[in-house]
């Protein structure tokens, strides 16, 4: 259950980042290219801090950082990719 739950905040955050940066629906350029070393940092800060909350006891939450961790850190790779 908690794999399924961050998969699905992963694909959420995704797509938010996609649709607010990338999409032209929201501005009409895209995001800087820096801006994937930011996302890419933000990703790694929301990994420790899945781990942390494994290893200290608050297992509940380590799914939504985790997630998180996830769907920042893909896009900040596929912004790289791409």
């Amino acid at each position: 259950m908690a794999a399924v739950r961050a998969a699905l905040v992963a694909l959420v955050v995704g797509g938010l980042l996609w649709l607010m940066l990338d999409s032209g629906m929201v501005t009409p350029e895209r995001a800087a290219p820096i801006t994937s070393l930011s996302l890419g940092g933000l990703g790694l800060l929301f990994a420790v801090g899945a781990w942390a909350m494994r290893a200290g006891g608050q297992p509940e939450r380590a799914p939504l950082l985790a997630g998180l961790a996830v769907g920042v850190g893909g896009y900040a790779l596929a912004r790289l990719a791409f």
